[in-house]
């Protein structure tokens, strides 16, 4: 999540123990089993304990290279919102987390990655790329809420995107069909 000031996920805290088992990790990250969905509007799971998650700060260095096209004021921080596990029902469970915590924090959700497609694009040829980029732009086109393909620098020298969406985009992406998260 990109958030528009300086914050940490320790002030998610008190929100995050209200409904889940919160653990502080080293430094300002957090590891979390969700207690109570109900809270994010979700039924209780089928299994006895919800994935884990982890909250905590990431570099904006990478995406810093090459700027950021398009945001009228860069963001002050990120925190990278992760969940360790990968069924249906987790991807779900991280959708609604993002959204409910980018609403307390006034963030725009990094989705990590392109939307729409599974893969990084490393190694692909130019003509893949353009097929790749091109499917991922109709998807997010036909959502409302605003997106920005935002390109950031590989360690390769390799120019990477990754979709970074509003809340909007992000409830309506949580009812579509191709709904998952990127992890």
């Amino acid at each position: 999540m990109w958030l528009p000031r300086e914050q940490s996920a320790l002030d998610a805290l008190p929100w995050l123990e209200s409904f889940c088992e919160v653990r502080i990790e080293s430094g300002d990250s957090l590891e979390f089993h969700v207690r109570d969905p109900a809270v994010l509007g979700l039924p209780r799971p089928r299994r006895d304990r919800s994935c884990a998650f982890s909250l905590g700060p990431e570099s904006l260095e990478d995406y810093r290279e090459l700027g950021f096209p398009g945001l009228g004021r860069w963001p002050a921080a990120e925190l990278c919102l992760l969940a360790h596990c990968s069924g249906k029902d987790d991807h779900l469970l991280l959708g609604r987390l993002a959204l409910s915590l980018a609403e307390r924090f006034g963030a725009l959700i990094d989705f990590g990655g392109l939307l729409g497609y599974r893969y990084s694009l490393y190694g692909v040829t130019d003509e893949e790329r353009a097929v790749c980029l091109a499917r991922s732009r109709g998807l997010v086109a036909s959502l409302p809420g605003r997106v920005w393909e935002m390109p950031y620098a590989t360690g390769d020298g390799v120019c990477g995107y990754s979709h970074v969406a509003d809340r909007e985009f992000l409830a309506a992406w949580l009812g579509h069909r191709e709904f998952r998260m990127i992890k």
